[in-house]
């Protein structure tokens, strides 16, 4: 096998009001809500029955889900897991609508759930508010071992990398589906810093600032252009404190034969052009841990 992962699954985050913090993702970026099964709430972008779940909780990152190319390739995973000894949590779905999943914990603590694809079984269109983006796109979770972290995403995983820092201590992995990254990655204490959302348009990072501001709430940083990616991106903060971000235009990798890792400089910092060319740095708002993985 080669790849064994096709694209970003979903997220699983426990909140301690799930149908609020559902309603807010609904209202801010546009996800429809479509099932709630007791304190599980689910919600998608398009055709897929869901991209994130909220479940009742304290508000941790209960699972990033990666959405494996086939049912041999999730058993890769757990055999290459199992080879390398790490923490298997389960080899259940923690959700619904599909088959197969196991769930293990990365080096530095990330929780991923390896899956089959979630059934294709919604409408692709639908009426609804906010900006109702085309797919989720990618997650960054922190490590205190990037490098470690790193060799899971490509040994375990059988992801490939797209570019680093130049110290090594950012990096991004990409899956089957070609896009830049499905996993990013930067240096500290264990947690998904943020998860994010590709769009169709420049308007649409403009209606989710505008309808942010009508919550009387506003972005922590952007809008701006990532040099590692070359997406433009707006960052806002949800009610647990995780980051979202809406972005368009992530670069897609058609050749991996010809393509080369870049390195970027990063003497400068938070002011380099790899996080943003188009100079501005992060605000304070954007520099927050993120949420911690648990229920």
């Amino acid at each position: 096998m080669s790849y064994l992962i096709q694209q970003m699954g979903h997220v699983i985050i426990s909140s301690p009001d799930p149908l609020a913090a559902a309603k807010d993702l609904q209202e801010t970026v546009g996800l429809r809500i479509t099932e709630q099964d007791g304190d599980a709430v689910y919600l998608s972008s398009n055709d897929r029955h869901h991209e994130v779940t909220y479940v009742r909780g304290s508000g941790k990152a209960v699972a990033l889900g990666l959405e494996a190319v086939s049912a041999e390739a999730v058993d890769e995973v757990y055999r290459r897991a199992k080879s390398d000894g790490l923490e298997i949590l389960s080899d259940k779905p923690i959700g619904k609508h599909y088959a197969r999943a196991i769930t293990i914990v990365a080096p530095g603590g990330a929780v991923f759930e390896v899956h089959t694809p979630i059934a294709r079984s919604l409408p692709a269109r639908y009426n609804g508010v906010g900006a109702r983006p085309r797919r989720i796109e990618h997650i960054n979770a922190f490590s205190p071992d990037t490098g470690a972290f790193g060799a899971f995403c490509e040994k375990t995983l059988g992801m490939k990398l797209s570019d680093r820092t130049a110290d090594d201590g950012f990096r991004w992995y990409r899956a089957a589906d070609g896009y830049h990254h499905t996993i990013a990655m930067g240096p500290g204490s264990s947690a998904l810093h943020h998860y994010a959302f590709d769009h169709h348009c420049l308007e649409d990072l403009s209606r989710i600032a505008d309808n942010l501001s009508i919550k009387d709430r506003a972005l922590v940083w952007g809008p701006g252009r990532h040099g590692a990616g070359s997406n433009i991106f707006t960052y806002y903060a949800d009610p647990h404190g995780c980051i979202v971000e809406n972005s368009i235009e992530m670069a897609r990798i058609d050749c991996d034969a010809s393509y080369e890792p870049r390195s970027w400089d990063i003497s400068e910092g938070l002011n380099g052009r790899w996080i943003n060319l188009w100079g501005t740095p992060p605000t304070q708002g954007f520099l927050v841990p993120g949420i911690q993985f648990g229920r």
